[in-house]
């Protein structure tokens, strides 16, 4: 059991589109859903948060989102008090979204694990992706990057997949052969049949090796950070961060970083219930069978063809 808590950064800057009619049907509007309340009493993003407590401290989470999010992610944060809400200025792509809250880790001037989950997921049972996550602090794996993949439960179109290479020693972990964008139904198939896994978009790696990569792949927007990191606490901090934001171009973590490097690894895990929750179909075809089915049933006025 790995004992050093490592810092989590809640991927929070999302505009949830692909479940804007269930939002609007919901709450009247467009709301992005990692803020919605879909299943019991606590939006997405606080059920990911209360994820995150199970691995680490308070004070050692940050969200990031961007402006014109910040007045409902400041109301959904009010019982998290020492969590960073990290603000971007827009919307560069994930790379910027997830290298903005690094910096901040990075200004602390520490080499710590960080963990990044997204904000928008379903997740059932959560105990064997907590487990994934301390194994991907073992020795072995200390010089990658490691994902967490879901075991397929079918040949899901939707998803990106990760095809799974030869075991890293007894880590538990494989290296990463290929990544697979919404697959044809054919190639879905094939990647079930040969092992690859969903990709869950959560991840494990050490700052040091995180920012290190970022300088390889993404230099212009990581020497912008820096600059940003190092006004951070003083008079200058907001002014450097739109600079910052001024001067980099939009980004894709795993296309222009994740997918260049060799320096990766995937664990596998199954029966979370895991699902990325893309459409109103997805979301009540998870929940059938649980009171929460017919309750958020009930929220849309038993809208049946909005549930799928």
């Amino acid at each position: 059991m790995n004992t050093k808590r490592p810092f989590v950064v809640v991927l929070a800057g999302g505009e949830g589109n692909r479940l804007a009619a269930l939002t609007r049907a919901l709450y009247g509007t467009d709301l992005p859903k990692q803020f919605a309340v879909l299943d019991g009493e606590r939006s997405l993003l606080q059920s990911t948060i209360d994820r995150a407590l199970a691995i680490t401290s308070e004070d050692r989470i940050l969200v990031v989102v961007t402006a014109h999010q910040e007045g409902i992610a400041r109301v959904q944060l009010a019982p998290y008090p020492q969590v960073d809400l990290v603000i971007q200025p827009r919307n560069l792509d994930t790379a910027p979204g997830l290298l903005l809250p690094v910096a901040r880790i990075v200004a602390r001037g520490t080499d710590d694990r960080v963990v990044f989950l997204p904000s928008d997921h379903y997740v059932a049972n959560p105990l064997p992706i907590e487990r994934a996550i301390d194994l991907s602090a073992g020795a072995g794996l200390e010089d990658r990057i490691t994902l967490i993949g879901v075991t397929p439960t079918s040949a899901e179109t939707d998803y990106g997949w990760i095809a799974r290479g030869s075991a890293i020693g007894r880590t538990g972990a494989s290296r990463v052969d290929a990544f697979r964008e919404k697959p044809t139904l054919e190639l879905a198939h094939e990647l079930r049949e040969h092992g690859a896994l969903w990709n869950t978009f959560i991840s494990s790696t050490s700052v040091r090796l995180l920012w290190s990569l970022a300088h390889e792949y993404l230099p212009h927007h990581t020497a912008a950070l820096e600059r940003y990191a190092l006004a951070i606490g003083s008079l200058e901090e907001e002014d450097a961060l739109d600079t910052a934001y001024r001067e980099m171009t939009p980004a894709n973590f795993s296309h222009d970083l994740l997918a260049r490097t060799s320096a990766l690894a995937v664990i596998p895990v199954a029966g979370t219930g895991w699902t990325d929750w893309g459409s109103p179909s997805r979301v009540f075809a998870s929940l059938s069978g649980t009171p929460g089915h017919d309750r958020l049933l009930e929220r849309i006025g038993g809208d049946l063809a909005l549930a799928g």
